[in-house]
């Protein structure tokens, strides 16, 4: 018989080479949308310091000269273009500070659609303007005579101008600012149903010194405004929203054109 062998002890790692299993590390989801409503604060806050500049601007070009006093109609379109740079600086510069982010794909400006799309929401646009006018017409809607339409009316050119933004500019700027940068904040709070309401009714009432306040042209506005943040919601672009806004004023704009000859 072979002796047996003696058990030999089996050398142990040195304690700094053994390795501890390490506890798995939940991932760092981003709320979306990354924005909150300090950012809100921020925007809002921008906004109105801009404004406040074009506005002095424009007093200050009223008393440098004197017909603008009479007939202003030459300042009303940079007036114009100039909120829309205060809607873009005011996002750009928060979101720029506080998040490092691009302000038009952070908002929605993004390529989530496709042709085919763009035409069935242009479709859509343009069977909305009749659509919301027969609900302002069971809301026994008054008329209203809208002093910028009687400024413009004195020059072809600058109303043809007007008309050429509202279905351009207007609608892009808009969408960036209502249903990209508000709604998904106020989705985030309130749902995706309060998000949109919530949205559509600030579209509403901030259109309301273009009616005189009133109440039945707020409430037909929010109604296109509910429809355009279905349309974000639907789509995640507001890209889609935009065609859609561009191609209801379109409509609004001939209708008035005709109404007004």
């Amino acid at each position: 018989m072979l002796p047996e062998s003696e058990p030999t002890e089996q050398a142990l790692p040195p304690v700094d080479e053994l390795t501890v299993p390490e506890a798995p590390v939940a991932p760092i989801v981003e709320r979306q949308p990354f924005w909150g409503y300090i950012d809100l604060a921020m925007v809002i806050g921008l906004m109105v310091a801009i404004i406040g500049i074009v506005l002095v601007s424009v007093a200050l070009a009223m008393m440098l000269v004197p017909s603008l006093k009479t007939d202003p109609t030459p300042i009303l379109l940079p007036a114009q273009l100039g909120l829309y740079v205060a809607i873009y600086l005011a996002l750009k510069i928060t979101f720029a500070l506080r998040h490092q982010r691009p302000v038009f794909s952070s908002l929605g400006a993004n390529k989530n659609w496709t042709p085919r799309l763009l035409a069935m929401v242009a479709l859509l646009g343009l069977a909305l303007s009749p659509a919301v006018s027969a609900v302002a017409e069971l809301f026994h809607t008054p008329e209203v005579n809208m002093d910028i339409l009687e400024l413009l009316n004195k020059s072809p050119v600058i109303l043809a101008l007007f008309g050429v933004m509202a279905i351009t500019i207007t609608p892009f700027f808009e969408e960036l600012l209502f249903r990209g940068f508000f709604q998904p904040l106020f989705s985030r709070s309130l749902g995706v149903a309060g998000g949109i309401a919530l949205t559509a009714l600030l579209f509403g009432a901030l259109h309301g010194p273009e009616y005189n306040f009133h109440w039945q042209y707020v409430a037909a506005i929010s109604l296109v405004g509910a429809a355009l943040g279905a349309v974000r919601y639907k789509t995640g672009s507001i890209i889609t929203s935009s065609v859609m806004h561009a191609c209801y004023n379109l409509v609004a704009v001939i209708a008035l054109v005709i109404k007004h000859q």
